[in-house]
């Protein structure tokens, strides 16, 4: 099937920003995922992340204008931070995967922006990168739309090697590039063997990107029961969206499908072989990496040097959350990894102390603010370390409980509701003279 592309329409665009990334651990974390993370560069060699790239993309076409990021309301500043107040945000009240989150954007553009029901709607993950040529499709979409009169119209990639991370769409006839062909079925990230005979079938990579007219989604809602179809409606009736992915709920049910084909560059940043492989450099902090070693990558969030020495093919990551070494071809154990470690206690440490992110954010003058909730038994000791960092301050509140605290030379008694701050050139050792909950807050000014 062959589009033939005039003017390219007029379109709404939905960026999908909301998920937590944890495959990139321990950099990605609730608060501060994957999209977040500065370790790419642009054409001045200035560090941008996934989110400022796909933005900066769209705003290079006029695009930005017409697009509504759709995300949580927890990271709401990092995206106003990284991207500034042009940034049009649907905020989820709550966390129910893709599908939930297209149709509460759809209301907001329809009831918000004007949209009528057919107009069309582009959907675009953040979490992938790729070159000028496929955000030329990307625009042609609403016309593969219309000519082909499917109900979705897709990007298919054309697979460079076999796959188990990505989804695969089966084209009813010959997928050649720039053009749009009808799609029979799809498989969900089949096994390395399967994907090996879908791509000698002719099968093409499901990159998550595609377009509907608004009204075909709203009437999904009506179907599904959902009393009203305005934003505000659709708020008061999230919790009873199903979580599904758009991919499951539409995508993969919908029989009048067509596809414009892609042949160029393009990637799903969702492991660390997949992240590392689009770094120019072997990565950010203070790192050293020796002469014997060899396709190595060590991104380092730490004040402290991390060294390898004789290794290939790892990826190293050390963050306040943790530290990461892994293998590049091991990327799909850590999701499994990190839900094992989770319900374990750790070698060395005790499932009675825990710390956990609760906020994150980083501000127009460079100052980066990291906010943590933490747990200690009774007896249990932990260090607060200012004392070499003259741009960092550390600030403790003792919530529950009370503590006995050791700061330089000075001794005293932190009990709740009282709060002591470090800066260069303290350093502090508290312990637990019962059950303590505490809150750190961590300034970094660079």
């Amino acid at each position: 099937m062959i589009i033939h592309i005039g003017r390219v329409s007029e379109m709404n665009i939905i960026v999908l920003s909301g998920g937590s990334g944890t495959r990139l651990w321990p950099l990605s974390t609730e608060a501060k995922p994957k999209q977040f993370l500065q370790i790419f560069a642009d054409e001045t060699g200035e560090p941008i992340s996934m989110l400022q790239n796909v933005w900066h993309q769209l705003t290079r076409r006029g695009l930005h204008t017409r697009t509504v990021i759709a995300t949580s309301a927890s990271q709401r500043e990092l995206i106003l931070d990284q991207i500034g107040p042009a940034a049009d945000l649907v905020l989820e009240p709550e966390k129910r995967d893709t599908f939930p989150a297209i149709l509460l954007s759809v209301a907001y553009l329809v009831t918000h922006r004007g949209m009528s029901r057919e107009e069309p709607v582009v959907v675009l993950p953040v979490d992938s990168r790729a070159e000028d040529r496929f955000y030329d499709l990307l625009e042609q979409l609403p016309d593969v739309l219309e000519q082909s009169g499917a109900n979705l119209s897709l990007i298919g990639v054309r697979p460079t090697k076999p796959s188990d991370k990505y989804g695969y769409m089966l084209p009813k006839g010959p997928a050649l590039p720039g053009e749009a062909v009808g799609i029979d079925r799809f498989h969900e990230k089949p096994s390395f063997e399967e994907s090996a005979q879908l791509m000698a079938q002719g099968a093409l990579w499901n990159c998550g990107v595609f377009c509907f007219r608004a009204g075909y989604l709203l009437d999904m809602l009506q179907q599904m029961g959902i009393a009203g179809t305005t934003y505000e409606e659709l708020l008061l009736s999230y919790h009873r969206l199903d979580p599904r992915s758009f991919d499951y709920a539409v995508t993969e049910r919908e029989p009048r499908v067509t596809a414009i084909v892609y042949e160029g560059r393009w990637k799903d940043l969702g492991t660390w072989c997949a992240l590392t492989e689009e770094m120019k450099e072997p990565g950010p902090g203070p790192v050293y990496i020796s002469e014997g070693s060899r396709n190595v990558h060590v991104v380092n969030e730490l004040d402290i040097p991390a060294v390898v020495v004789g290794l290939s093919d790892v990826v190293v990551a050390a963050s306040r959350e943790g530290i990461l070494v892994t293998r590049k071809d091991a990327g799909a154990e850590l999701k499994e990894t990190l839900r094992t470690m989770a319900g374990k206690e750790l070698r060395g440490g005790s499932s009675e102390q825990w710390s956990r992110p609760l906020d994150s954010a980083v501000f127009a003058d460079g100052v980066e603010v990291e906010t943590r909730r933490l747990h200690m038994s009774k007896g249990q000791e932990t260090v607060i370390d200012a004392s070499e960092a003259s741009g960092r301050k550390v600030t403790w509140m003792v919530l529950h409980g009370s503590a006995f605290v050791r700061k330089n030379e000075e001794t005293f008694t932190a009990a709740a509701g009282q709060t002591f701050l470090l800066q260069q050139p303290d350093r502090a050792v508290v312990c637990a003279l019962e059950p303590l909950d505490a809150i750190e807050i961590t300034t970094e000014f660079r």
